[in-house]
């Protein structure tokens, strides 16, 4: 996993447009103001989907998995042949 800068609570993830507009359809309005309808925040949507999706699915990994893939030496890798 990437490193957390200091002080920075947030981190940016990316999603596909058509997804975005799925994903704010998903958001609850927070109140009514003069200029119109305010909604909550993708940072506050996100947390109530996954605090959702948490209690629905209970298996979880030990520890947080990277994105992409790393080389792990202590593990054999997937092209090495043993014969018995």
């Amino acid at each position: 996993m990437t490193r957390k800068k200091s002080n920075n609570q947030n981190t940016t993830i990316s999603i596909k447009w058509a997804d975005k507009v799925i994903f704010r359809q998903f958001a609850m309005r927070l109140k009514q103001t003069k200029s119109g309808d305010r909604y909550e925040s993708d940072a506050d949507l996100f947390r109530r989907i996954l605090d959702s999706f948490a209690i629905a699915n209970t298996k979880l990994h030990e520890e947080p998995k990277s994105t992409y893939p790393s080389l792990n030496k202590s593990q054999p890798s997937s092209d090495s042949s043993e014969s018995n």
